[in-house]
């Protein structure tokens, strides 16, 4: 997986020259567009990745982390996401199982793969660290995302201990099969325990933002906040939690199903689908 670079601080949400409703409009339209495998061929397996919608107190509930990508980047440019990436190979390492939290039904690479991506995109590291001062963490990311080092060596020198992150596996997104790339993502929710994380993004991200989902929700109704499907649905199933505690534990009561959307065409508009939903079956 590509790395990203040294990493910098938290900006506010900058303005484009470019409209942001025309951003989600275009977002839908090239997503749609990308990569068709051919008529008749059988689709591609998809991708293991991981997703992590990281949480935090706030005066009212609580605010999710939601990053900016950049105009130039060739996936999503000027969406808003949630952290995360590819399973890599060194996350389904046996050695991680007894320093991981219990997360039913979640695959352990799958959750090391969440609690990795966190760290190199945002600074944010789940669990405990007790063998290492702030600035031995930042170095080691540094050497991560340089790739100098691999985030196992880092875990097992620093002696990193996640059991204590408290985290949900609560979906799951697989794309639509007739887009040649294709992304299996389990998502997780991670409750962090105060307000006082500090975010420092590197150069995969243009900004970052803390919100409420409701808040967020609005925003990209509005056209300000631009985002692909799956980030909007998820903020969808956030609403209405009275609290971060109440968030955590409906997410950890939350059976697990794969989500498969299809794509539909109206005019300029591209509709995303689910299987229990109207126009399903014509989709694509």
């Amino acid at each position: 997986m590509p790395r990203r670079g040294r990493a910098g601080g938290v900006g506010p949400v900058v303005s484009h020259g470019e409209d942001r409703r025309r951003i989600q409009t275009r977002i839908e339209r090239e997503e749609f567009a990308r990569g068709h495998r051919p008529p008749g061929a059988a689709p591609m397996p998809p991708r293991p990745a991981a997703t992590t919608v990281v949480a935090r107190p706030a005066a009212e509930g609580f605010e999710v982390l939601l990053l900016e990508r950049p105009l130039t980047t060739r996936f999503a440019a000027g969406a808003f996401v949630f952290p995360g990436g590819v399973v890599d190979d060194g996350d389904a390492d046996p050695a991680w199982a007894e320093r991981l939290p219990e997360v039913p039904d979640a695959e352990p690479g799958a959750c090391m793969a969440a609690i990795r991506e966190l760290f190199e995109e945002t600074g944010i590291l789940l669990g405990d660290a007790p063998a290492a001062r702030p600035e031995a963490l930042a170095r080691a990311r540094a050497e991560l995302l340089d790739d100098r080092r691999s985030f196992g060596d880092i875990a097992r020198e620093l002696e990193l201990d996640f059991r204590g992150a408290r985290l949900a596996y609560f979906a799951r997104w697989i794309t639509p099969e007739r887009l040649s790339r294709r992304y299996d993502a389990r998502f997780f929710f991670a409750a962090l325990p105060d307000r006082e994380a500090v975010v420092s993004l590197t150069p995969e991200h243009t900004s970052g933002l803390w919100s409420a989902p409701s808040e967020a929700l609005e925003r990209f109704r509005s056209g300000e906040l631009p985002m692909l499907f799956p980030t909007w649905k998820t903020l969808e199933s956030l609403t209405g939690h009275t609290s971060l505690e109440d968030a955590l534990a409906r997410m950890r009561a939350t059976a697990v199903r794969s989500v498969t959307p299809k794509l539909t065409v109206t005019g300029e508009t591209v509709r995303p689908v689910l299987p229990d939903e109207p126009g399903y079956d014509e989709g694509d």
